[in-house]
């Protein structure tokens, strides 16, 4: 805005130092021209014109500026360089006006970009009777270069006012405007880091920037309640949980001797147990994120964990006369916090409802990755479908009248992507369905 204010200011002034060079080199000129025409107007009448070329030879070597002389046929009886084309549309102009006894037109600006003659014509008159015309044809080269130093300094002094200004005004108002945005923008980080009793001040502000800092403190406050009543339930739910789990525990334990089946069933309660733990460390944690954190739990072997929950799948599968093979299982350390026995479960559980057997279970490495891979022989899936497995609520037109809910691939995919990794599709070779779930190998793990 500073800056088009300027603009629109100095272009006035740039246009009056080029008109005003024009008219001041005109006016001088004219001057001039007046005198000549004074000069000639014996010389013309008598004829006698040596003494009038003399003056016009003379004036040319001090000033650089041809001249000549017409009558009032248009003939030119003195001059002091020859070649003079009268047709030239400058000079036919300003005869054709000044013989006809007009006053001659405003001369145009003198730009530095542009170039060109000034022609200033006076007439050679008697009691009111034109005899003939004076020309000098003046260079404007000096006055242009005059008007373009005029023009660097006025552009100097228009980026010197500009930075004025901007120093002195338009950078302390725009600081003064842009603070609050500032000061909301570090709460809002400020929040998204967890630190939810984060306010801003609101003193002193414009009315919309007030409106602004209300409504964001009011925001942060109810994400700040929300988290709390999170908290308390979190709280509360896992102390409540305990005591039922424990009592099904001692009862599932009297069974385990007896059924593969009720060991199963207690690594389920065990597994119960430990998410009612980590529940209470995270109604506990001040901010989010302080459970993982403080978490000194040594990498998980990915192939050990797979292979202790395999023995209950083993008894599942065999009960309902399915082939589980255990393929091979290479050791790598994943995240602790990867739930593996979630992941396997959906896998073999839709491997048992979709597929076909024999369903082979595999544990390897690739690359800088740790890959569990379920393969069943079923139908498997086409080009299309192998793009969409992982999406919430997805289903095969294969599957659709079998019953589930389409988010067991989905929850595998969200557990992968939470320590980092990823879920693979593909179709192996001999026909099936592989799904691999690929997660990051921990590299300094002790095997």
């Amino acid at each position: 805005m500073v800056v088009l204010l300027a603009i629109i200011a100095t272009v006035p002034l740039a246009n009056f130092i080029a008109t005003g060079a024009s008219r001041t080199l005109f006016l001088s000129r004219s001057n001039d021209a007046d005198w000549f025409g004074t000069m000639a107007e014996a010389p013309l009448q008598s004829g006698d014109i040596a003494n009038l070329r003399e003056m016009a030879v003379r004036y040319d070597e001090l000033y650089d500026t041809p001249v000549f002389i017409v009558d009032d046929n248009n003939k030119v009886v003195a001059t002091s360089k020859s070649g003079v084309e009268l047709t030239e549309p400058a000079i036919a102009t300003a005869l054709g006006s000044t013989l006809a006894g007009r006053l001659p037109a405003e001369p145009p600006a003198l730009w530095p970009w542009q170039s060109g003659e000034m022609i200033v014509a006076r007439p050679v008159a008697n009691n009111g009777r034109v005899l003939g015309a004076a020309v000098l044809r003046v260079p404007t080269d000096g006055p242009r270069a005059d008007v373009q130093r005029s023009l660097i300094l006025l552009l100097i002094g228009l980026l010197i006012s500009i930075g004025a200004i901007i120093a002195g005004i338009v950078r302390p108002i725009s600081r003064w405007v842009v603070k609050p945005l500032k000061d909301l923008d570090n709460a809002t980080h400020q929040i998204t880091r967890g630190a939810l009793d984060t306010r801003v001040s609101t003193d002193g502000r414009a009315p919309e920037l007030r409106r602004l800092g209300d409504s964001f403190n009011s925001m942060a406050l109810s994400l700040h309640q929300a988290r709390q009543r999170e908290r308390e339930f979190v709280a509360d739910a896992s102390h409540q949980l305990r005591t039922p789990l424990t009592s099904a525990r001692i009862h599932i334990e009297g069974l385990s001797r007896l059924s593969p089946t009720a060991r199963f069933a207690l690594s389920d309660i065990d597994r119960l147990g430990r998410i009612v733990q980590r529940l209470s460390r995270l109604a506990g944690s001040d901010r989010p994120g302080a459970d993982a954190e403080g978490n000194s739990e040594e990498p998980l072997d990915l192939a050990q964990a797979v292979k202790e929950r395999l023995v209950g799948w083993k008894a599942v599968y065999a009960a309902d006369d399915l082939e589980l093979i255990i393929g091979e299982m290479v050791p790598g350390g994943v995240g602790p916090e990867l739930e593996v026995d979630d992941i396997l479960d959906v896998l073999l559980d839709n491997a048992s409802k979709y597929g076909a057997p024999p369903v082979e279970v595999s544990v390897t490495r690739d690359a800088d990755e740790v890959v569990l891979s379920v393969r069943d022989h079923g139908l498997g899936l086409g080009s299309r479908d192998l793009k969409k497995v992982g999406e919430r609520f997805w289903r095969s037109a294969h599957h659709r009248e079998m019953p589930g809910t389409g988010l067991g691939l989905a929850i595998v995919r969200s557990e992968a992507a939470r320590v980092g990794g990823r879920v693979v599709a593909r179709p192996p070779i001999g026909g099936g369905l592989v799904i691999e779930v690929r997660v990051p190998l921990i590299d300094d793990y002790d095997l």
